[in-house]
């Protein structure tokens, strides 16, 4: 009983990545946070219908914010994928792991 216990523990608990212990996310998640809340204003806009304009620009507020969280993963992202190519002995280990990073980016644009 006592081990099923210590086994829900466990699972309750949020896994880390390895590759990601080192990289600390509190910015981008206050940034998402920020991101929430202007999109709660935008919602807000509409429903007193405000001007059009004053919508579009917060709507390009959030896109910019959006995308500028994506730019931080993603360049932490490239920094852990280029540590774990470096450590790849086979080429075709290295090559197969350039191609996820290429495929990524093509989605990421």
């Amino acid at each position: 009983m006592k081990k099923d216990k210590e086994k829900d523990k466990e699972k309750d608990k949020v896994k880390k990545r390895p590759e990601y212990e080192l990289i600390d996310f509190t910015d981008e998640v206050k940034r998402l946070n920020r991101v929430m809340g202007q999109i709660e204003g935008v919602s807000k806009m509409l429903n007193e219908q405000r001007k059009l304009q004053d919508v579009l620009i917060q709507c390009k507020a959030v896109h910019s914010a959006l995308k500028s969280v994506e730019s931080r993963i993603l360049k932490a992202h490239l920094e852990v994928a280029l540590d774990e190519i470096s450590k790849l002995e086979k080429k075709k280990n290295r090559e197969q792991k350039v191609a996820e990073l290429e495929e990524l980016f093509k989605q990421a644009s």
